[in-house]
């Protein structure tokens, strides 16, 4: 049920404007938080899973302005609103089980898609820099250079873009 928040993200993404990217980038960055979120989310913590992958998918955005902006917390202030009109929003969005049976289907459909269409440099830059690695720390661990692993997430984004 990744499109019950497509309205969200669109949003979200047409209200952000960086230099450089675009609102592809902020789509694809958003979907990518949502699908992180259902493999994360715990049931038996005291929050709805749409208040959960609202906050997800906001961070998400959060970091990527941040890092792209190259730290003008003036233009991160004024793109993207963590106000608490996102969480009442947020309650609209996914509420019954079947839903969350049918975004799970989903997230598994994205997860054989990466599997399949991405090398493994660019499947373990994507997954490790979603799990709030830097790239400078993918690189490491990678053994390569965080140049390299910029490219390798700018070709898995347009891997994925594909359908």
């Amino acid at each position: 049920m990744i499109d019950s928040f497509m309205p969200y993200i669109e949003k979200k993404a047409y209200g952000l404007n960086v230099p450089g990217l675009d609102i592809n980038d902020f789509r694809q960055e958003a979907i990518i938080a949502l699908a992180s979120a259902i493999e994360t989310y715990d049931e038996s913590r005291d929050a709805r899973f749409s208040t959960y992958a609202i906050t997800c998918i906001n961070n998400r955005l959060t970091d990527m302005v941040r890092s792209a902006s190259s730290g003008k917390n003036k233009l991160l202030n004024e793109s993207l609103s963590l106000s608490g009109e996102d969480e009442q929003n947020a309650s609209s969005y996914v509420e019954s089980p079947e839903e969350m049976v049918i975004i799970r289907e989903e997230y598994r459909e994205l997860l054989a898609k990466i599997a399949h269409d991405l090398t493994e440099l660019e499947r373990d830059a994507l997954l490790m820099f979603n799990s709030g690695y830097s790239y400078a720390e993918i690189a490491e661990k990678k053994n390569t250079t965080p140049k390299a692993i910029g490219n390798a997430l700018q070709r898995a984004r347009n891997k994925l873009k594909k359908d």
